[in-house]
């Protein structure tokens, strides 16, 4: 399906919009890409190993160290282009070269993958909307590409985020649309959970779609892909497969034990900022409590899907389930209620109501995102 004009000229708009916050400010968080991109490009071999003095330890995954380490190779090959021009052509402006050489440039440009991914997503709404002939396919999509939430985590704050919805709903596309390629989307799975580790709160549902809607063949093949993805995504750093799984599971805890990790959920109306989730609950800790909690609401979304299995249901409690991880899991950050804002999108008998609480949510997430935050910085 190609894209029309009017969802390019949305395309574009979007990606300025981006732009016109990438370079003025950036949160803390994009100097441990940076300095992981570095270090990956100067040594991958033992890269996990390392340490980086200032900097927290590398605990993401694979593909966004490719990522950020990209960035930066994009960011020394403008500079290199820029300078060549400066010093050939006495009309180029000379303004850009120190430009280009600041700290916020530099961060700017580790923003770019997942602004391109904000923009990847939001075509693929429009896709998924159009193909099951829905309604107000441009709409929706430009509810995401033009989502001040969304906008903040990727183009203020330079969290990636964006690229792992971006592959859980390419993945969801190609299971959906992908015809014989439909193995592919355990494929893209893959990929996401490799950006990071949240995707794998959809494993779940993800598993029961493949299982219902794909050939035994198709199945198989998808997992083949899926196994391939992960060992090649860890050779670049001489790792072995079960070497890379040890690394991979033993970031699967995060690095935070509090209540909420700045996140405006179910248990920070009730315990103060910094609790740590080891707090007693009864005869359970709050963390212990919490995993039973979700654990009952998965098995019972996923017997009533497995029982009445449907796109509709399998819309529904995508969305459900997102929302239940943000309000009821202990260690959440404020980030991680951006799943719940695609899938209601997703969502396939969308009236105004629902339309009424995507505005809500948004509103209540960006809140969050800025109480957390605090950009701009406001004197």
């Amino acid at each position: 399906m190609k894209p029309t004009k009017s969802l390019l000229f949305l395309l574009c708009l979007a990606f300025l919009v981006r732009l016109c916050f990438l370079y003025p400010q950036f949160s803390g968080d994009v100097k441990n890409h940076l300095a992981w991109g570095n270090g990956f490009l100067v040594s991958p071999i033992g890269f996990y190993d390392q340490h980086f003095p200032g900097f927290n330890d590398p605990n993401y995954p694979p593909v966004a160290i490719f990522l950020f380490a990209f960035s930066n190779l994009f960011l020394t090959f403008s500079n290199n282009i820029l300078n060549f021009l400066n010093h050939n052509f006495a009309i180029f402006p000379s303004v850009l070269i120190p430009l280009f050489n600041s700290e916020n440039m530099r961060m700017g440009f580790l923003k770019l993958p997942a602004i391109f991914a904000d923009l990847g997503t939001g075509w693929l709404l429009y896709k998924i909307i159009r193909a099951r002939s829905g309604k107000f396919p441009l709409l929706l999509s430009s509810l995401y590409l033009f989502n001040p939430a969304v906008i903040y985590i990727s183009s203020v704050w330079g969290q990636i985020e964006s690229l792992t919805i971006f592959f859980l709903i390419y993945s969801l596309y190609q299971a959906i649309y992908g015809g014989r390629k439909k193995f592919i989307s355990i494929g893209l799975f893959i990929l996401a959970a490799l950006v990071k580790q949240t995707a794998l709160w959809f494993l779940p549902f993800f598993l029961l779609f493949w299982l219902k809607e794909m050939k035994v063949r198709e199945f198989i093949q998808g997992v083949f892909l899926g196994l391939a993805t992960f060992i090649l995504a860890y050779l670049p750093f001489g790792l072995l497969p079960w070497t890379a799984l040890k690394i991979y599971f033993s970031s699967l805890s995060g690095s935070s034990t509090v209540v909420a990790d700045a996140a405006w959920n179910f248990w920070s109306f009730f315990f103060r900022a910094g609790t740590p989730d080891s707090v007693s609950l009864g005869f359970l800790t709050l963390r212990q409590f919490s995993i039973l909690l979700l654990a009952a609401i998965l098995l019972i979304l996923l017997v009533k899907l497995y029982r009445h299995f449907s796109m509709l249901l399998f819309y529904n409690y995508l969305f459900i389930w997102s929302l239940a991880i943000f309000f009821f899991q202990t260690r959440v950050h404020e980030r991680h209620l951006a799943f719940s804002l695609v899938f209601l999108l997703l969502l396939p008998r969308l009236n105004l109501r629902l339309i009424l609480l995507y505005f809500l949510l948004t509103g209540f997430h960006l809140g969050n995102l800025f109480s957390s935050l605090k950009l701009p910085f406001l004197k």
